[in-house]
Order: structure tokens, then sequence, then C-alpha cells
């Protein structure tokens, strides 16, 4: 092909059209070299490393002597560095790599001879996770010492590398946990969930010589998720004078909530520079402990002076405790004395586990009967809620910068067709205020698409 005719970027254009398109992309890169490094782009931009399809010592014996993922990935970055400057290698196009780890026999990490070494040759890392399929947890104690140190030392001192995801992750103590941070040298992205201490005693965290030189130079995080099931003493090593990390400059933040609302407040209130705030709910969280906690102990949106963005998922599936006084609490603490704050945008997720056809239907038309509290909060139509004696009558109210509230349902266990509209006629959604400043937005979806 005469390539020259026409500009690389044309091609390279049409090629990223097909980024997410295997076939055609490979078909692409066996065009010619000059097509290659535009396919090769996209075709390696994201490893998975999975569990092996068979397990370890079973089967028969063409299954045992065939070579992994990771070893037919190695073998790959082999054969294109040993073709020298005529194209650029394989490892230069890896920009994300996901560690998968396996179930029972198919556990891979642990027993992988060439992952340490292939983790090593890979200098263009943006991306690093490490996870499982299922909840059962990964011992970091039972990963080699090797595994462990091309981890720590090699990959996560990259560059490079501004995003890092663990999950089903279990540590022996918060200082493992440590140590990782300190490890990554330009963090940006920190993805958790599912994390687990064997022992998580904050003792474990004690100050070292070296820790005052990290606490003048920490990591400026820009965006943090705190997913479901981790332990919140995470949140403990995030906070402690010896952490390499610094909240206060996290702008995107996600909370995924089960209880200990005092924790999960402390790390709301140091994170003073976020803009996006989402909260879940998960099914399992008992309101109670929220509310027996002294209000210096629970979320207040007042001290987030930059805060643009809340999101709230509420799982309420086969729950009987209405969430929506604890939402109205958390919007009220939004409302400040003496300025309106810069929220602009409130997402409200509410899943909603929908009853049988000839079962009683009437939990559809009242599950949002306190929605007018909210609705007088968000428009300060509540007596003594945006007027105090004393204060200026031009003051503007605490929500008044608001753009958009939307409230969309998710119906679990839909039954026949139309489920979503059925239920939008059902449901009664008293809000004036926020109807008469047309900012509110209402929409369903069903599980069964």
């Amino acid at each position: 092909m005469a390539d020259h005719i026409l500009p690389q970027e044309i091609f390279d254009n049409i090629i990223d059209h097909f980024h997410d398109d295997i076939p055609s992309l490979q078909a692409c890169a066996a065009v010619s070299q000059a097509w290659l490094s535009s396919a090769r782009a996209h075709l390696f931009h994201r490893v998975s490393l999975l569990p092996p399809k068979h397990t370890r010592g079973a089967g028969l014996f063409f299954f045992r002597t065939r070579e992994s993922r990771c070893q037919e990935l190695f073998n790959l970055i082999e054969s294109s560095s040993a073709k020298g400057r005529r194209l650029r290698p394989v490892t230069q196009y890896i920009r994300e790599l996901y560690l998968c780890e396996g179930m029972h026999a198919r556990e891979w990490l642990a027993h992988e001879p060439i992952l340490p070494v292939l983790l090593r040759s890979l200098h263009n890392l943006r991306r690093l996770e490490i996870g499982r399929s299922a909840s059962i947890h990964i011992s970091w104690q039972q990963l080699s010492q090797g595994l462990k140190s091309s981890i720590q030392d090699e990959v996560l001192h990259l560059p490079s590398l501004t995003e890092l995801k663990l999950g089903s992750l279990m540590l022996d103590n918060l200082g493992d946990m440590k140590k990782i941070l300190r490890s990554c040298q330009h963090l940006q992205v920190l993805e958790v969930d599912h994390i687990i201490f064997a022992n998580d005693d904050v003792a474990h965290l004690r100050m070292e010589e070296t820790d005052e030189i990290v606490r003048s130079t920490r990591m400026p995080l820009d965006k943090l998720v705190v997913g479901p099931r981790t332990s919140t003493a995470f949140i403990a090593c995030l906070l402690h004078p010896s952490s390499s990390i610094d909240v206060g400059t996290i702008r995107k933040l996600t909370m995924s909530i089960s209880g200990n609302f005092a924790d999960f407040a402390r790390l709301l209130h140091a994170s003073i520079s976020v803009e996006f705030l989402e909260l879940v709910l998960m099914n399992d969280v008992d309101l109670q402990e929220h509310w027996v906690l002294p209000p210096s102990l629970r979320f207040d949106l007042s001290q987030l002076f930059r805060l643009q963005t809340l999101k709230v998922n509420i799982d309420v599936l086969q729950k009987m405790e209405d969430p929506l006084p604890w939402l109205c609490a958390l919007l009220q603490t939004g409302i400040s004395s003496s300025r309106s704050n810069a929220i602009r945008n409130i997402l409200i997720v509410y899943a909603i586990y929908l009853p049988a056809p000839y079962m009683d239907r009437s939990v559809n038309t009242t599950i949002f009967e306190m929605w007018r509290d909210i609705d007088a909060v968000l428009c300060g139509t509540e007596p003594g809620m945006d007027f105090q004696p004393g204060r200026s009558a031009l003051y503007e109210h605490a929500y008044e910068k608001l753009e958009r509230v939307m409230l969309e349902f998710v119906l679990e266990n839909p039954i026949g067709f139309d489920v979503a509209p059925r239920f939008m006629k059902e449901m009664v959604l008293d809000s004036p205020g926020l109807e008469e400043r047309k900012i509110l937005h209402i929409g369903a979806s069903d599980t069964s698409h």
C-alpha cells in the first residue's frame, strides 16, 4: 500500500474508530508497518490477565504444558523488543494492566513465576488494578516476595502510574497499606473495595523518622473511591499523620457506607477541596447508628465550600427503614448561617424492590411522602430554614445556585411490561418548590433492560 499518498493522521483517525473492535484492529495491524503502531495503541492499551481456564495440576497433558497468558504476553514483549528500532516495543502501548485472581484451584498470582519479570518490563503503565471477580479476598501475605517487590518497588514507582485500584485484598495490618501507598510516586486516582486487615491496630502506623519527610511531600490525590465492604481502618490509614496521601486535594470522592458514619464523616470533612461527592448507602446500613451520633460526628456539607455536585445512591431493596429522613438531614447541613453553598447539581438514584403485581402496591405511592420536606430544604420555604431574626431580608438562600435535581428510580424485580411507566403513574411526589423553579427531573428504569 502506498501509505505516503495520504497523511498518516488520516489513517490514524480511521483506526481510532475501531478502538473497541478487536478483529478489525488485528486486520489493520496486518496491513502495513505504518498502520501497525496505531492498531497496537488500541490493542494493547488495556491488558487483562485473567485466571487460567483449567485448574492447576488437573486436566490432560496438553492443558498442563500450555503456556499461561502471562507467559504468552511476556514472549510477545520479548519478540517485539528483539526487532530493534524498527518498531516500538509492545510495552510502550500497555497503559492499563488488570491482574484478576482466580478461585481456589484457579488461583495463579502466587504461582506464576514470570509475573514479577513481566511487571518489571512495563515502563509506561498509567493504571494498575488488582482484584478478584468474587468476594473472597486475596491474601497479600501469601503472594511471593518477588511479586510484592515488583509491584511496590517497580510498578508503583513509575512516573507514569497515576491510577491504582485494589479490590478483594486482605492485608496483614495497616502498615502494609501504608507501604503500598508510600510506594506510589505520582498517584492521582485511588480506588479500593472489599479491603480488610487481619490486624487493624493503628499501632502499625507508628511514626518513623522518614515519615516527617513524607509528610512534607504528600501526594495530591485528585479522586478517591472507597468502595463496598472496605474496612474503615483504611480511612484511619489515610488520615494518620504518617500518611503519604494528601486528602485535602481530593476533588472527586465516592464512599460506600454500610455503617461507621463517624469514620466516613472524618474523611469527608478532611477532603476540603471536594467538588463531586457520591454517597452510596448500602442495603444493610443501619441508619440508627447515624441518629445517635452527635452533630459534630455527622456529615456536614457546609464544610465543603467547593462542592458542586452531590450524588446519593440509596439501595432500599427489601428494607423497611425509610432513608429519606437521613437524606433530608444531610441536605439541611448544606445550609450555612452566613452564605449560600456552591451546589449546582443533585442526583438521587433510588433502588426499589417492587412487590409482585398481586401484592399491595401502595408502597409505590407512599415511599416519597417525606419528599416535601426535602423540597422545602432545597427551596427555603420551611419556616425558620432560610430566614432568622437579624439576618438581612436580601440574604440569598443556601441552595440558590441549584440548577438541577435529578431523581432516578432503578426498579428491581420487574414483572410484566412497561414497568417503569406504570410506576411513574402510581407514584405521588409532592415537590411544589422545585417544580416552580423548573429544576426537578424524574426518571425510572427497570433492571430487565
